[in-house]
C-alpha cells in the first residue's frame, strides 16, 4: 500500500505501508503516525486483501472523508483522496512490473497471421519478404484511463464573506444619498458623502467578485480592510473573525495558484461562518440602533454608546463560547479550554505545530476592551490520561464588568446563552440578552 502524505502547510511524502492491516493515528503505535491534533489516537484502519485495499473510520472524533464524501468503510482505487482532520493522503499506484494484456480479438490476430506466413511458399532471396497481413501487426497500446479530477469547493466562510459584500452594494449606494439628505447638504457639499458611497459600492463589487472566484489578491485585500475595520467598534469583533479566519492555513492554500487537490478542511469552516455572521449582525443592530435613538431624540448619545458597547461585549462572549465548543469538540480531552489554551493552543496541546490555527484572536487576552473587564474562569480540570495529554477543564464561565457607570454586568456558560444582571456580577439564572 503506498500513499502521498500531504499535510496543511504544503508538505509531502510518500509512504509504503507493508502487511495487510495498517492504522493511522497520532499514536505512536500506529503503522502510520500522523502530527495532527484533529487526527483521534486510532483514527482509520487500512486493510489489503482479494478485492483491493479498504479503509474504515476507527471511531475517530473527526471521521474520514474518501473524495469529500464521510464514510464509515469504503474501498480505495488510485487517486482517491483521503483526509483525516486536515491530513490528506493520495493513493498512489504500487510499483508493478508491466505486463502484457491481450484480449481473445488480439489472439486471433495474431494465429491469422502465422497462418498466413505458413501458406506463402518461399521466394527467391533477391525479392523482399511479403509484409504481413494488416490483423497481424502490433496494435497501439490503450492510453491508461485518468482517474476524475478533484475539483475544490469554495469555503463556506468564503462564499459567506462574498454574499455579504454584494448585499452592500445597494446599501452603500443608497447610504450615501441619504446621509447627505440628512444632514442638509446640497450641491458640491452633497458630493462628498454620495462620492464615499460610491466607492464604497465599487469596492463592495470588486470584493464579492474577487472572493467569490477565490483570487489570491482577494485574500489580501480582505485581510487590509479587515484591519482597518478594527477602528470600526460596532464591527470589530467581526473584523477580528475575519482577520483570525483569512490567517489560518486553509484559506491561505484555498486562494492558493495553482489549486491543491485536497478539498478544503470544514471542520471549523462553520462555526467561522457562524461567528463572522453573528458579529456583522450585531454591528448592524447596533448601528441601528444608535441612528434610530439620534433621530428620535429620545435618547442621549452616551446612551447609544453604552447599548452598542453592551452589544459588542455581548458578542464576544458568545465567540468565546463558540471557541469553547470547537476546542472541546476538535481534541481529544472532551474538555474546555483556559484563555491562554484559546488564544495559544500549543500551551494546551501537546506537539501543536507551531503557526497553526488559533481557537481565539490574540485581542482576546487583553482582560480590558470595549468599556469592560472580561474574566475566563475554569474549574475541575480534566486529568491527563495515557495518549491525550492535553489540558481541559469541565467546566467554564466567561464575565464582563463595566468599567464605568452604565451598561450591565454579563455573563455566558457552556450553554452559550448570555445573561445580564444590573449592579451586579450577573448570574446563570438572570435573565438572557436577546
Amino acid at each position: 500500500m503506498k500513499f502521498e502524505v500531504r499535510y496543511p502547510l504544503g508538505q509531502s511524502h510518500d509512504v509504503t505501508l507493508q502487511g495487510t492491516v495498517a492504522v493511522i493515528g497520532r499514536d505512536p503505535s500506529c503503522e502510520l503516525v500522523v502530527t495532527d491534533p484533529k487526527c483521534s489516537r486510532r483514527h482509520a484502519v487500512l486493510e489489503a486483501g482479494p478485492q483491493g485495499i479498504t479503509i474504515r473510520d476507527a471511531g475517530s472524533a473527526n471521521g474520514v472523508f474518501v473524495n469529500d464524501k464521510k464514510v464509515e468503510r469504503a474501498p480505495l482505487s488510485e487517486g482517491d483522496l483521503v483526509r483525516l482532520g486536515d491530513v490528506v493522503l493520495k493513493v498512489l499506484p504500487e510499483d508493478m512490473p508491466g505486463t502484457l494484456m491481450m484480449g481473445p480479438e488480439d489472439m486471433d490476430a495474431v494465429e491469422e497471421g502465422r497462418a498466413a506466413e505458413a501458406s506463402v511458399p518461399p521466394r527467391p532471396a533477391a525479392r523482399p519478404p511479403a509484409a504481413a497481413p494488416p490483423s497481424a501487426r502490433p496494435r497501439p497500446e490503450p492510453r491508461p484511463r485518468r482517474g476524475p479530477t478533484p475539483v475544490v469547493s469554495r469555503p463556506v466562510t468564503v462564499t459567506l464573506l462574498a454574499v455579504l459584500w454584494l448585499l452592500s452594494i445597494p446599501l452603500y449606494g443608497i447610504g450615501g444619498v441619504a446621509l447627505a439628505q440628512g444632514l442638509g447638504w446640497r450641491g458640491v457639499w452633497a458630493a462628498g458623502p454620495i462620492g464615499l458611497g460610491l466607492v464604497l459600492t465599487l469596492v463592495s463589487g470588486v470584493m464579492g467578485y474577487g472572493l467569490w472566484a477565490l483570487a489570491p489578491w482577494a485574500r489580501v485585500a480582505q485581510i487590509i480592510l479587515a484591519a482597518i475595520g478594527l477602528f470600526f467598534c460596532p464591527f470589530t469583533l467581526a473584523s477580528a473573525a475575519v482577520l483570525v479566519y483569512m490567517s489560518r492555513p486553509a484559506a491561505r492554500a484555498a486562494f492558493s495558484r495553482p489549486r491543491p487537490s485536497a478539498a478544503p478542511d470544514a471542520s471549523s469552516e462553520g462555526v467561522f461562518a457562524a461567528v463572522i455572521l453573528g458579529t456583522v449582525l450585531l454591528g448592524v443592530v447596533a448601528t441601528a440602533a444608535g441612528v434610530a435613538t439620534a433621530r428620535r431624540g429620545g435618547g442621549s448619545m452616551e446612551q447609544a454608546r453604552t447599548s452598542a458597547r453592551e452589544e459588542a461585549a455581548a458578542a464576544r462572549l458568545r465567540s468565546l463560547a463558540g471557541a469553547q465548543n470547537e476546542f472541546k469538540s476538535g481534541t481529544c480531552v472532551n474538555a474546555y479550554a483556559d484563555l491562554d489554551g484559546l488564544v495559544n493552543p500549543g500551551s494546551a496541546i501537546p506537539n501543536y505545530p507551531p503557526g497553526g490555527p488559533t481557537f481565539l484572536p490574540p485581542e482576546f487576552a487583553r482582560a480590558e476592551a470595549l468599556g469592560y473587564r472580561f474574566a475566563l474562569q475554569v474549574e475541575d480540570e480534566v486529568p491527563a490520561t495515557e495518549g491525550c495529554t492535553a489540558r481541559g477543564y469541565r467546566r467554564f464561565t466567561y464575565a464582563a464588568t463595566p468599567l464605568e457607570g452604565g451598561g450591565r454586568h454579563l455573563l455566558v456558560g457552556p450553554d452559550g446563552v448570555v445573561h445580564a444582571a444590573r449592579d451586579r456580577p450577573a448570574t446563570p439564572d438572570d435573565p438572557a440578552v436577546r
